[in-house]
This record gives structure tokens, sequence and C-alpha cells, in this order.
């Protein structure tokens, strides 16, 4: 794998998320993200900034132009300019308009990825829209996108077809789930609408999930592992 990057969870236990970030940095990743619980991740991300060499990359979430603006100015004060910039589970705003504001706000001193729905999302009615919508998005200065996680290989390869006349394709990195059991698997394959083959399910338990996702992804070039502050669940992969 030529390109890797990691999600993390922010902690309560700061020397805990330290151990774990120096653990993926020997991975050399190309950043580290932090996602935003329901409290804000900025303590957490200064806390960890001061330890660790890596690029980490806070989430955003789209609940109000003013919050998300905020946010974005105290990350830059301690110096700290790339953002991921999402529409959060929980909320109704399009991430399009924040970033567009964004954009007008901060001009291009500042790199925004954002995520990307390979199968359906709330704000979309089918992949056509959705291809338009994240082409739209990219006008207004999206630098970079990840996938939600995938199982179908069917979808990411039509999808990345679909795309490459636009070039988001030369932007893209797909999200790679960690190896769980089955049961968290479709837990949160039900809650991120990703479709999994009835097959992959009966014989999960089997399959080894690795070699599955390296012969089927041969051609790609860039991997963001969502790690549930697990190091042994990307370990798995990357061993």
């Amino acid at each position: 794998m030529k390109n890797i990057s990691f999600e993390i969870f922010p902690s309560n236990n700061i020397k805990e998320s330290i151990d774990l970030v120096k653990h993926l940095e020997k991975k050399n990743p190309n950043f580290i993200s932090i996602t935003c619980n329901k409290n804000n991740n900025f303590n957490f991300i200064y806390n960890l900034k001061k330890k660790i060499l890596t690029k980490l990359i806070p989430h955003l979430i789209c609940d109000t132009i003013f919050n998300v603006v905020d946010k974005i100015i105290n990350f830059i004060k301690i110096k700290i300019f790339d953002f991921i910039i999402i529409t959060g589970d929980n909320v109704i705003n399009n991430s399009f308009s924040f970033i567009n504001t964004i954009r007008k706000l901060f001009g291009f001193t500042i790199r925004i990825y954002s995520g990307s729905y390979l199968e359906e999302h709330k704000t979309t009615k089918n992949i056509k829209k959705e291809i338009m919508f994240l082409y739209k998005k990219k006008k207004i200065g999206i630098n970079l996108f990840i996938t939600q996680f995938f199982y179908n290989f069917n979808i990411i390869n039509y999808y990345i077809n679909k795309i490459k006349k636009t070039n988001i394709n030369k932007n893209f990195i797909l999200g790679i789930f960690p190896k769980k059991n089955i049961k968290e698997i479709l837990f949160f394959a039900n809650k991120c609408k990703i479709e999994i083959p009835v097959w992959f399910i009966k014989n999960y338990n089997l399959i080894n999930i690795k070699n599955y996702y390296l012969k089927n992804l041969n051609n790609y070039n860039f991997f963001h592992f969502y790690t549930f502050n697990n190091i042994n669940f990307i370990e798995y992969y990357l061993k």
C-alpha cells in the first residue's frame, strides 16, 4: 500500500491516545483524522499535537456555520490548516453551502477534505445525483474525498469509473473498515446504508478479508483505515 491514513476517536485518556498515535506513526501515515464526538475535539487535538509529528486533521460537523468557522479559526491558531468538513450523521445541513462559505472566507489558506458515499446518502436520491453533487463540491475547492467503507467491489469500480470523467478520482481515498465480527459490521452497514453481498455475510468467518481487499483493490493507491482506537483492528491489514 503506497499511501495510508487513519481515523481515531477523541479519548479522555490522552496518554493512551498518544501511545496509539505513536504506534500508528510507525506505519508512516500521510495523516491521522480525529473524529468529532458529542463534545468539541479541539482540546484533545491540541494536547495530542504537542506530542506527535504526524499531520492531524480534525473532523468538523456542519451544525452551524458560525460554529464551524469559529473552530477553523481556533485550529489555525495552533497551526492546523487541514479539515474534514462533513454533514454529520444527525445533522440535516448540507455540507456544500458550508464549504462554499468557508472557501470564500479562508480562500486556499486551508485544505478541505470531504466525505463521499459510494451508495445511498440521505441528501441524494441516486448514484447520478451523488456524483453530480461530488463534482459540484470539487468545483468549489475540495482537496481530497474520503469514502465510506464498502465490501461490494462492483459498486466501487462502477463509482470510480464514473467519476474518472470529472478527474475527482485523482483526489480520492478509499475507506477501509477494520476486521470486526460480522454482527458489528452489519450494524454499521445498516447505519451507513452499505450493501454487503449475501455470500460475503454467510462466509465471513471463512474469508481472508485482507486478501479479499488487496486482490480487489490492487489498482488503488490511497487507503484510509477506520481504527475504532484499536491497533489490533488495523494490524490485521498492515502486518
